[in-house]
C-alpha cells in the first residue's frame, strides 16, 4: 500500500517563507559592522596611547620644574642672582626622567607701600622646554608662566602672584 498525497491535502503556501533566514543573516551582519567599528576604535585608542603618554610626561615635567624654578627664585629673593639687576637666568631639573630647561627673565619695577616704604615688584617670566644647550625657542616652549614676587628693599620676598600659566603642547 503506497501513500499517495492527494492534490488537495497539499500545506498551505505562506508568503513569509525564509523570512527568519534574512532576518538571522541582517543580525549577523548587523552585529558584525558593530564589532568591527569597536574593534577600529580599541586598535586607534591604544595606537594614540603611547603619544599622549609622552606628551602628559613632558608636560608634568616642565610643571614641576616650573615650580622648582619659582620657589628657587622665591628664596633667593634678596640675592645677586634674582635681584632687579639680574636680567634672569636658567634651572634646569629632571622629572620624569625628562630633562627640562627654565629659563626666565627679571622685569622691575619699585611701588610705594601703603606704608610708605618702597617695594620691589619684579614680575618674572618663566619658560620651560626640553633640555638644550641654547635659550628656549619659541617654537619648543612646553608651558610659560609669569610670576610676581613682592619684596620689601632689600628683604625677603613678601608675597608672590602667579598671574598667567599656560601650557603651549
Amino acid at each position: 500500500m503506497s501513500l499517495q498525497t492527494s492534490p488537495t491535502h497539499q500545506r498551505p503556501r505562506h508568503d513569509d517563507t525564509g523570512a527568519s533566514l534574512i532576518l538571522a543573516i541582517g543580525f549577523v551582519v548587523m552585529v558584525g559592522a558593530i564589532s568591527a567599528g569597536l574593534a577600529s576604535l580599541v586598535t586607534s585608542s591604544l595606537n594614540n596611547r603611547g603619544t599622549l603618554e609622552i606628551v602628559r610626561n613632558r608636560q608634568y615635567a616642565a610643571d614641576g620644574a616650573i615650580e622648582e624654578a619659582v620657589a628657587q627664585v622665591r628664596l633667593q629673593g634678596g640675592t645677586a642672582l634674582t635681584a632687579c639687576a639680574s636680567p634672569g637666568g636658567t634651572v634646569v631639573d629632571t622629572l620624569n626622567s625628562i630633562a627640562i630647561r627654565v629659563d626666565w627673565r627679571n622685569a622691575c619695577a619699585v611701588m610705594g607701600s601703603p606704608l610708605g616704604g618702597l617695594v620691589a615688584q619684579r614680575n618674572v617670566t618663566f619658560t620651560a622646554c626640553l633640555n638644550t644647550p641654547q635659550p628656549c625657542a619659541e617654537v619648543d616652549v612646553i608651558i610659560r608662566s609669569q610670576v610676581n614676587f613682592e619684596q620689601a628693599s632689600d628683604g625677603p620676598v613678601t608675597k608672590t602672584y602667579v598671574q598667567t600659566w599656560s601650557v603651549n603642547r
